[in-house]
């Protein structure tokens, strides 16, 4: 690989203008999330706040499930392309993807119903949480990442995150302050559905980007892209994210069923605080996603020289965040109330576990986009026993507390795992090439 190819990757440009919207995006987008949470905390109870973050977990889960992974491949599949101007390949994309989304929403809501109706756990209206509302929501969620992920992949990294990161948060506060002026009890029903209304208004301003910038051209293209070979590759990055998604739920479905009403609500506060971890490494990554594929077919050293660029921002971010967030933790609970300091020794673990797979996160992301995603999701489901089992031993005997020790475990483990199957990965390429050498 030509040094010219190497700056063409690693445009200083597009660094320069995605260190801006990281900032922006991990702080302010943490700022404007924390207000919604405490504004929620405000108008609910902290068994309702409880309540939507288990319906918010359920439809989190299934809008990955819903697309099938087309969120996740779309930088894989068309930032070359737009990078050479070429966007026929963008609406056969979006869709096949639509259709999957369309058909497999109509089955979740079916489900739901049906749970609903035979008054199974969760999903029942009249006892519990309106998982049933929740999930008519879940065709906006899946236009909107997929929105996203195209001006993602045309390196449109603004345009794509901060919408959602800080607008989106920022648009759920406002309704939900009119709702607190204009009735004496907010219902979690009115939540959802200022909740959707604040998702259709970013979907139609993407939509009109992405139509300004000229990213689509509504005409068939049927030899862009094949259904069957998008499929290969975003498959395996589904399951990928839902076992990370599941891994960062879990905790809350289990307190659910073995732990007090209160502790889920308490649980949620500390996790949302946490919660910046993960939300800085998956910005730091958004900002390389789009330079993976080119660099993996310019060649091996285009390759680890980004990754290895990408790593080392990661690293340095979260442990300045995870510091900050261990010192400042107890303040940051006391504005969900005096009861949500209940939630801070499960605060440290949970900020010591999200840390730690943060670290490792890049590598599964470099593993799925080298064809490696039966590694991801193996490890994956490794990680998922062992966190449900951990759960089952520890919230019995510790509570909130057990649900962060077994999150803080689980992760530990899986970030050992990954480094040990990305090393791996790494031996064979250097294999591989001292034979061609040969």
């Amino acid at each position: 690989m030509s040094n010219r190819d190497s700056q063409a990757i690693l445009s200083p440009d597009y660094f320069k203008q995605g260190s801006l919207v990281l900032i922006l995006g991990v702080i302010a987008g943490f700022v404007a999330d924390y207000l919604f949470n405490l504004t929620l905390s405000q108008a609910l109870s902290s068994h309702e706040y409880g309540d939507y973050k288990v319906a918010y977990a359920f439809a989190a889960i299934a809008s990955v499930l819903i697309l099938l992974g087309g969120d996740r491949v779309a930088p894989r599949v068309l930032s070359g392309p737009l990078a050479k101007g070429d966007n026929r390949g963008v609406w056969e994309f979006l869709r096949f993807y639509l259709w999957i989304g369309a058909a497999l929403s109509l089955v979740v809501i079916v489900c739901t119903c049906a749970a609903s109706v035979m008054h199974l756990g969760t999903s029942d209206l009249q006892d519990h949480h309106p998982l049933l509302l929740m999930s008519f929501v879940l065709p906006l969620i899946a236009i909107g990442a997929l929105l996203s992920r195209i001006l993602q992949s045309a390196k449109q990294l603004a345009l794509s995150n901060l919408p959602w990161r800080i607008a989106l948060p920022l648009l759920k506060i406002t309704l939900i302050l009119g709702l607190m002026s204009a009735f004496t009890r907010v219902e979690l029903w009115q939540v959802i559905a200022s909740g959707a209304l604040s998702v259709c208004a970013i979907i139609g301003w993407q939509w009109h980007k992405i139509r300004q910038l000229n990213l689509v051209t509504l005409q068939r293209a049927p030899d862009t892209l094949r259904g069957q070979q998008l499929l290969k590759l975003s498959v395996p990055m589904m399951l990928a994210m839902l076992i990370t998604l599941a891994l960062n739920q879990i905790d809350l479905f289990m307190l659910e069923m073995l732990a007090e009403e209160h502790d889920v609500g308490h649980f949620a506060a500390a996790a949302t605080t946490a919660h910046v971890l993960p939300v800085a490494q998956v910005t730091i990554a958004g900002l390389f996603l789009p330079l993976i594929a080119p660099a993996l077919e310019h060649g091996e050293k285009a390759a680890r020289t980004l990754f290895w660029q990408g790593q080392k921002i990661i690293t340095v971010a979260i442990i300045v965040l995870a510091a900050g967030l261990i010192i400042s933790g107890q303040w940051l609970l006391s504005f969900f109330g005096s009861d949500f300091l209940q939630a801070k020794q499960a605060l440290v673990y949970l900020i010591s576990g999200y840390a730690v797979w943060a670290l490792a996160a890049f590598s599964s992301t470099w593993l799925q986009y080298s064809h490696k995603g039966s590694y991801v999701v193996l490890i994956g489901c490794i990680t998922l026993s062992i966190d449900a089992v951990c759960n089952f031993w520890f919230i019995p005997l510790y509570g909130i507390n057990g649900a962060a020790i077994a999150t803080m475990l689980a992760m530990s483990l899986a970030a050992l795992m990954t480094w040990a199957a990305y090393y791996w990965h790494q031996v064979q390429l250097t294999q591989q090439a001292r034979q061609q050498n040969g």
